[in-house]
């Protein structure tokens, strides 16, 4: 009866001692404040989360170009890293679907689609593509596309969080061109 006493008070101190461990330890965490923006539109910051590493201290983001002018370009980058995530937005001829787009500017062999067919996605990339038309607007469409790198977290959930809502934001500031 004695050894079988020992025998669990041994067991049950193995488990406190593996969670006092496991608590204890120093998992790595986000230290850098993950940005509300990416070019100049807001964007969901727990789906950008996600998506950045797990782990890090300095974050940067780097904007080039300006929708207004037809093209941007966001980089950041975390710690020593150059790009863990990047965002590119472009006017294309109308017409374009976000699948397509997807699978020949990132490979995605079979991406999911989302609203319609205007957001296209997968773990580690993401487009969306407004359509601009009607009266007093220029016939093109606006295209963007996001693509997480190493040591960047893929997540599917996640990036089509992050681009439903960029797109949303980025409609809502009427990026379409009006006719002079």
């Amino acid at each position: 009866m004695r050894s079988k006493r020992f025998a669990l008070g041994g067991a049950s101190l193995c488990a406190v001692a593996l969670v006092a461990t496991a608590c204890s330890s120093d998992e790595p965490k986000q230290e850098f404040s993950v940005p509300k923006a990416l070019c100049g539109v807001a964007v969901p910051a727990d789906a950008l989360s996600q998506l950045l590493p797990s782990s890090g201290k300095d974050l940067s983001v780097d904007d080039e170009g300006n929708q207004a002018d037809g093209s941007v370009l966001c980089k950041v980058a975390v710690d020593d890293h150059e790009m863990v995530l990047t965002l590119t937005g472009e006017r294309i001829e109308t017409g374009g679907s976000a699948r397509d787009i997807l699978r020949s500017r990132a490979s995605v062999a079979d991406p999911k689609t989302a609203d319609d067919g205007t957001i296209a996605y997968s773990a580690a990339a993401a487009v969306s593509v407004v359509k601009c038309g009607g009266a007093g607007v220029v016939a093109e469409d606006i295209s963007t596309l996001v693509k997480v790198l190493e040591p960047g977290r893929q997540d599917e959930a996640a990036m089509r969080d992050l681009i439903s809502g960029y797109t949303a934001a980025l409609e809502k500031s009427e990026p379409c061109t009006r006719e002079s």
